[in-house]
């Protein structure tokens, strides 16, 4: 055991230690504000205040009690879950396709066009909040659910990467294999459907995923389209919290409550994040 301890030690050269610095760097960049934020979540009032301690003196959940026991709150929670879900779907849905068609099709000038999809998320979302506004208050489109609005929106914040991610995916798959589909007889949206998505799925994944938090943490948008709604998403609703309950212990809560399920999605399909990921790279 202890040569096997020493030879594992001398293995580890110069390069590798700098590695597993950078390695340890990074997770500790990323848990520790975790940390304190959960750490703010569960502090008494004693300890919100200078000199801060480490840990609270008296850990307290009551924070968590009273959101989970708020409809408000709830409410927002599964408003979220909803729109997020629904623009998952819808920009996957009108993505892939285009995406597929840029990758298959040769056509003259396909940098200039992805250039162009990709330059609507050049600019801030708050040069683009006042026209969408402006447009969704147009008449026509003035008796939608506001649901559909969001949705609506966060699909336009969505698509362009949506299409970049998946032309990359669509551009590793080998067209030999549509090809012996459509020998076959097979028709072309059947190959799609049926040969192409099942071999790019991981991709698809990686985009979605990706849509998802965008979705989830959104709040611009969702904001000046929701700011005469009584149902709002959870992002809207920490910030109405903000201007009216400054308690440092609640908001922190509120907070962990928004990131506890974007972590867990994360850590679940963890393994989709990266072969997708590594398949898109490959453009």
């Amino acid at each position: 055991m202890k040569n096997l301890f020493t030879k594992n030690v001398r293995s580890i050269n110069g390069t590798n230690f700098l590695w597993l610095v950078s390695l340890v760097s990074v997770l500790l960049i990323i848990i520790i504000p975790l940390i304190v934020l959960f750490k703010f979540s569960i502090s008494d009032n004693s300890s919100l205040f200078p000199p801060v301690p480490l840990w609270p003196h008296n850990p307290d959940f009551s924070q968590y009690k009273e959101l989970l026991g708020s409809k408000d709150f709830i409410m927002a929670a599964f408003y979220s879950l909803e729109i997020a879900l629904l623009t998952v779907l819808l920009s996957l849905i009108t993505g892939a396709p285009v995406a597929y068609v840029l990758s298959r099709l040769k056509i003259p000038g396909i940098s200039i066009i992805i250039f162009f999809i990709l330059a609507i998320r050049f600019f801030p979302g708050i040069c683009s909040v006042i026209p969408v506004v402006e447009f969704f208050s147009n008449p026509i489109f003035n008796l939608l659910p506001v649901l559909i609005k969001v949705v609506l929106a966060h699909t336009l914040l969505s698509l362009p990467y949506v299409i970049f991610m998946c032309q990359g995916v669509f551009d590793a798959i080998p067209v030999e294999l549509e090809e012996q589909a459509l020998i076959l007889k097979a028709r072309r949206f059947y190959t799609f459907i049926h040969v192409v998505i099942p071999i790019a799925r991981t991709g698809i994944a990686a985009a979605a995923i990706y849509v998802f938090l965008l979705s989830w943490n959104e709040f611009i948008f969702s904001y000046f389209l929701m700011f005469q709604s009584t149902t709002v998403t959870l992002p809207v609703y920490l910030f109405k919290k903000i201007v009216w309950t400054p308690q440092l212990n609640y908001l922190a809560a509120i907070s962990v409550c928004l990131s506890v399920p974007v972590i867990l999605f994360t850590f679940i399909i963890q393994k989709q994040i990266i072969m997708g990921a590594t398949e898109g790279s490959s453009k």
